[in-house]
């Protein structure tokens, strides 16, 4: 049995009580809540290299302003290299996956796995105000894994009907195209304010939006015109929707930083990762002076293997970089409407395409495959502007994680994805990191494989035991025995509830819609039995 590791540098560290765990829960120097908000910023596919080509065109990143920096591996229950569904669900539930499983424990292929209880939900039932927002789809695999349940990430609109469920209070991203009429009208009547432009946006007023801005993802920032809002933007009015007594759970995806990177287009791989810097400055100006916010930021894997430069002393040419005024997707549809490829790629980026490059755009027009002219127009212009790739697909090194807020400092090491999740759900519930013995853990474990947990200092040793029930301490912290723990079986714990079938937590933010007893509605139905499609932009 591994016992998840927590980061102890994200929160205030200090001793559960003078009397040891056994008295912890009660008294002065007992675990106590400080943290009210949290806010987890994912730029996905965005590793290191992304990072320093975007400072190297821009100046110092206000990420790069953070001193809580560590690394986090990336690897899935398929390997090492990982698709945005199994680095979500271990993000969002401190479980490991199978690449195309959302929030959910099984054998690949297994249609009907167990749900996994996930941070949103979890600070939902801690009676906290939630909100998902990305510049993909919203039902995409990284913002469904924080509030959906499903084998697979293709069946967006099951998600799409998940997250209405849910009760998330604030969605915002793209994907209108997932979401039918009807699915429209029952999120209108479960008090959405479904919004569809920057304009519906600036004159909501609703408490719970529902703002779906492209048809399918969020277009390029480098593409889009101001009938779409800015990420910065769609987080500034989600904080102000969620802002309350009770505090709020939000996760921000710079979700195209992933896609520009499978298309090894390098100059929108900058705008899409300047933009998502400019959430993060706006988080950490929100933290600044307050001492209940925690920001963490983070990548959930890396994608095409950016090399910061393509040879010695300084081949980037960040001029040019700067001043592109269109991604390769754009210039490549241009070019298949019947522009010369010259006049394409030379008006939209200062560079300068020798007739060989010419040629090699031109034979990929004519080539199989969706991505075929888009990704050559990527090795091409990434040659002129100094940068590398390794592939269009993920690739599997660890990531920077850095966090911001009460008592959080600076930190190394190598954890894992699933580690940074539980550290995320102690600190949302309890505000602050414990230090145990061995000694004292070793008690703990005999008396809880005896006698069972009950209670806040069980609650909060459970979070280090997340995942499969292998052994006696694991299978008495799986209080409603479905062969895993997980958060659902934390607040069990904490709230010292009898095992029961509502798992996991179907309740709705701030006491919505909750069954007499107040827990949630119990087991989502069984997802529909579907054929996923499957997508370039894993």
């Amino acid at each position: 049995m591994r016992r998840r590791q927590f980061i102890t540098a994200l929160g205030a560290t200090g001793l559960l009580g003078a009397a040891g765990p056994a008295s912890a829960g009660t008294g002065e120097g007992a675990l106590g809540s400080e943290i009210e908000n949290v806010i987890v910023l994912i730029g996905d596919g965005m590793g290191f290299d992304p990072i320093e080509v975007t400072s190297v065109v821009h100046g110092d990143l206000s990420m790069q302003s953070m001193t809580g920096v560590g690394y986090t591996r990336t690897n899935s229950r398929s390997g090492e290299v990982t698709d945005s569904a199994a680095a979500g669900t271990a993000l969002a539930t401190g479980h490991k996956a199978y690449n195309g499983q959302i929030s959910v424990r099984g054998e690949q292929g297994d249609e009907d796995p167990t749900p996994l209880l996930t941070q949103l939900e979890l600070a939902q039932e801690r009676g906290k105000a939630t909100g998902l927002v990305s510049t993909t789809r919203i039902t995409h695999a990284t913002p469904a894994a924080f509030g959906s349940h499903v084998p697979d990430r293709g069946m967006e609109e099951v998600i799409a009907e998940q997250l209405v469920d849910t009760g998330v209070d604030v969605l915002m991203g793209g994907g209108r195209d997932q979401w039918s009429g009807d699915l429209l009208d029952r999120a209108r009547s479960e008090d959405y304010e479904v919004l569809f432009d920057e304009s519906d946006l600036r004159g909501a007023d609703g408490d719970r939006l529902l703002g779906l801005f492209d048809d399918s993802h969020v277009t390029y920032t480098l593409d889009r015109d101001d009938s779409i809002p800015s990420l910065p933007r769609m987080t500034a009015s989600a904080v102000d929707r969620l802002e309350g007594d009770e505090g709020f759970f939000l996760t921000v995806e710079g979700g195209r930083i992933d896609h520009a990177e499978h298309g090894n287009d390098a100059q929108t791989t900058v705008a899409e990762t300047a933009e998502f810097d400019a959430v993060v400055d706006w988080a950490l100006d929100y933290a600044e002076g307050r001492d209940d916010t925690l920001v963490v930021v983070t990548s959930d894997h890396e994608t095409g293997g950016m090399a910061t430069g393509n040879g010695y002393g300084s081949p980037i040419e960040a001029d040019a970089i700067r001043s592109a005024q269109a991604s390769n997707a754009a210039i490549a549809a241009a070019i298949d409407d019947g522009a010369d490829v010259r006049e394409a790629v030379e008006g939209n980026v200062d560079v300068e395409l020798t007739d060989e490059d010419v040629a090699r755009i031109e034979d990929a027009r004519d080539a199989d495959g969706s991505y075929a002219l888009s990704n050559e127009l990527g090795a091409v212009v990434s040659e002129h502007l100094g940068v590398a790739w390794a592939s269009n697909a993920h690739t599997g090194p660890a990531q920077t994680v850095m966090a911001a807020g009460p008592g959080v400092e600076p930190f190394d090491g190598w954890i894992h994805h699933v580690d940074l999740s539980v550290t995320v759900a102690a600190l949302l519930l309890f505000g602050r990191l414990a230090d145990v013995s061995d000694d004292e853990r070793e008690r703990w474990e005999r008396r809880v494989a005896r006698n069972g947990p009950s209670g806040r200092l069980d609650a909060y040793l459970a979070l280090e035991y997340v995942g499969p029930a292998t052994d006696d301490v694991t299978e008495a912290l799986d209080v409603d025995g479905d062969g895993v723990v997980d958060y659902a079986d934390v607040l069990r714990i904490l709230d010292d509830e009898e095992p029961s079938d509502s798992k996991p937590g179907r309740g709705r933010g701030r006491g919505r819609n909750r069954d007499d007893d107040g827990r949630g509605r119990g087991r989502p139905d069984k997802w529909e039995r579907r054929t996923p499609d499957r997508f370039h932009d894993a």
